[in-house]
């Protein structure tokens, strides 16, 4: 355990003996000919201790420390010796002297006293004292890096938060004690926030990664190794292949500009990027319910405007990408769409004469006025045509196509020679350019073949859930990425009621069992909850959204669906209420089974029928609800909590 023993020990006695195991460890990991590999263990200052109580401290939980009688030197105590390791590994291709703290690099952040370990790729440390630059700057340069990876290796990890550096973004084992005492409820709902034990380093350090995920203090040397491996083959790639990270001459000014311009920096990197890294073809899949609209939504307002953020504020991106009508677009597959639609037709157009003839009462003769009109036929660009010819018209801006439900449709027919062209290397100006041979070239223009460029994007919505569309063929895999947009519990919170409902851990263990019976591709979004802030918000998206999704997810089945929400025929806080199968088949059909069988009767199971028990909900009230909402509250919480608990 020579890694995770490291970066988890709180004593300076044995931190030199810790860090020589380690080297060991991590020159196995990282060759030293080709990676500088650096470890550092900071202990507190006394002057950090005594600032961490005086100013940083959340007022409750100070206030809590001191009236059970726990002073500065229980805190320090408590904090321990070390203030954080740091593992900082660079590519010696890049910074072949003492540049580790510079340019991008492979980081592992921990902080003992709290238990938090954060590892990923990071960039432009301590060059300069506008800390609130570093986020923003980190986010950019995480796009390029994404960007230039795929398809063929995806960068792991998140963009950096400031609730990562302030509050509990990397907390995977929440800390909810100082010094033996409980943090009340009102300082950050009862769990450690990082501000309460970290010094401005940190902030710093932790705002300039550019990739980011939390790692658990439970995690075994072996997973770690793992986890660090593949970090080593990505930082790699991207220290060998993408610009603009291919030498510290080429990085450090768009870092730099970075830090001062962001929109000046988004522009820099716009205009290196070649054909083989610029143009996307990406469709993002997983369950209903987990945002995946809305991601491709901010990475077409984001592939647009690099620079732009929407600070968290869901609608803003809707908005902005609606005002950039000319730049973007949306449209949703379905059965009845064609090629004629998304790409190009010959469409009727009926003309009328200007003035109309009428009788000699006023009125206006309609046969007359069917005869004076003209038939006559235009050319129809749609959507995906009409953004490629935009796209070559402007080719220092980017256009993109925002698909919904893509495989709803039938792809092959819509895109039709369009597939060909969507491959990076087949983009006009590539090594390979393929034109697509229009059906209905423009005769002024003498174009019977268009090519299209790298600044036009498609940008695909996938539900993996569905069953009824037919899968996406291996031809359109090759061409497309895919990238999973998943459940994330950990967004929810508990309700805001005095006997709240535990969000997080109601949808992790509804999609726990989902998975274990059908799948994970069957399991419920984050999305479906996001909204709820009172217990009965819960019971109205339950009633309303869940149970029917269940219902048609276990159709058939529907003891499954009793079993995801922990209920039995005898329950004592059922959502439904149960009925065994069967009517006695002498008094249904008023016939003896023998005669029936002579009729061709075969005997069978019949399955158990359910419906919404009305104290859990009932949609005959003047105002639909659960007719006993304490009930309904604890039909909820014993889906994760052992009926003994569901009252407390």
């Amino acid at each position: 355990m020579q890694l995770i023993d490291l970066l988890t020990n709180k004593s300076v006695s044995n931190i030199d003996t810790l860090k020589a195991e380690a080297r060991k460890k991590l020159d196995d990991i990282f060759d030293p000919e080709r990676w500088l590999v650096e470890i550092v263990a900071e202990p507190y200052s006394a002057e950090n201790k005594a600032s961490l109580w005086k100013n940083e401290m959340r007022k409750p939980l100070k206030v809590a420390l001191e009236a059970a009688s726990k002073s500065e030197a229980d805190f320090s105590a408590w904090l321990g010796d070390i203030h954080y390791v740091n593992l900082r590994i660079a590519p010696r291709r890049i910074f072949e002297k003492n540049k580790s703290n510079e340019g991008w690099r492979i980081s592992v952040l921990s902080l003992p006293a709290g238990q938090v370990t954060a590892v990923g790729i990071a960039s432009h440390y301590q060059g300069t004292q506008n800390q609130n630059a570093l986020g923003p700057a980190s986010g950019l340069l995480h796009d390029i890096a994404l960007e230039g990876l795929s398809p063929e290796m995806f960068l792991p990890g998140r963009k950096a938060v400031a609730a990562d550096w302030d509050g509990t973004g990397l907390f995977i084992d929440k800390v909810t004690q100082v010094a033996g005492i409980q943090i009340p409820p009102e300082a950050d709902g009862g769990e450690l926030a990082l501000k309460n034990i970290r010094t401005t380093t940190i902030k710093k350090i932790l705002s300039s990664f550019i990739s980011i995920e939390s790692v658990s203090a439970n995690e075994t040397d072996a997973d770690f190794i793992a986890r660090l491996e593949r970090w080593r083959d990505v930082a790699w790639k991207l220290a060998t292949d993408v610009s603009p990270f291919s030498s510290v001459h080429e990085f450090e000014p768009v870092r730099s500009l970075a830090l001062q311009d962001l929109a000046a920096a988004s522009y820099r990197i716009q205009m290196r990027r070649t054909s083989t890294t610029r143009s996307m073809v990406r469709i993002y899949y997983g369950p209903p319910g987990t945002g995946k609209t809305l991601t491709a939504v901010r990475e077409a307002v984001k592939r647009v405007e690099p620079a732009y953020d929407d600070k968290g504020d869901v609608g803003a991106s809707f908005l902005r990408f609606n005002e950039l009508s000319a730049n973007v677009a949306f449209v949703t597959f379905h059965q009845a769409l064609q090629y004629e639609d998304a790409i190009e037709s010959i469409r009727p157009v009926v003309s009328t004469p200007p003035e109309s003839e009428a009788d000699e009462n006023g009125d206006e003769d309609s046969d007359i006025e069917t005869a004076k009109q003209d038939l006559g036929y235009r050319l129809h660009e749609g959507v995906l045509l009409r953004m490629i010819r935009a796209a070559i018209k402007a080719p220092a801006e980017e256009f993109v196509v925002v698909i919904d439900e893509i495989n709803r449709g039938d792809i092959s027919r819509i895109l039709g020679p369009l597939i060909s062209s969507l491959e990076p290397d087949k983009r006009l100006g590539a090594e390979y350019p393929i034109g697509i041979e229009l059906q209905y070239p423009r005769a002024e223009s003498l174009e019977s073949r268009l090519f299209v460029p790298s600044n036009f994007h498609i940008i695909g919505t996938m539900n993996s859930a569905d069953r009824n569309i037919a899968l996406v063929d291996h031809a359109l895999r090759r061409r497309f990425e895919f990238v999973a947009i998943l459940p994330e519990p950990q967004l929810l919170n508990k309700t805001s009621d005095d006997n709240p409902i535990d969000m997080q851990r109601l949808l992790a263990t509804l999609n726990a069992r989902i998975s274990h019976l059908i799948g994970p591709e069957y399991a419920i979004g984050h999305g479906y909850l996001m909204g709820c802030k009172t217990n009965r918000d819960v019971v109205l998206v339950m009633a309303r959204k869940i149970i029917p999704l269940l219902n048609e997810y276990f159709f058939g089945s529907l003891g499954l669906m009793l079993l995801v929400l922990s209920e039995s025929p005898n329950g004592a806080n059922n959502m439904h209420v149960v009925s065994e199968a069967a009517t006695a088949f002498d008094t249904l059909f008023n016939l003896p089974k023998d005669v029936a069988s002579a009729l061709g009767y075969r005997s069978h199971e019949a399955g158990v029928g359910v419906k919404l028990d009305p104290r859990f909900w009932n949609d005959s009230r003047v105002i639909p609800g659960p007719e006993d909402e304490e009930y309904a509250i604890r039909a909820v919480r014993k889906i994760y909590e052992a009926e003994s608990n569901v009252g407390d």
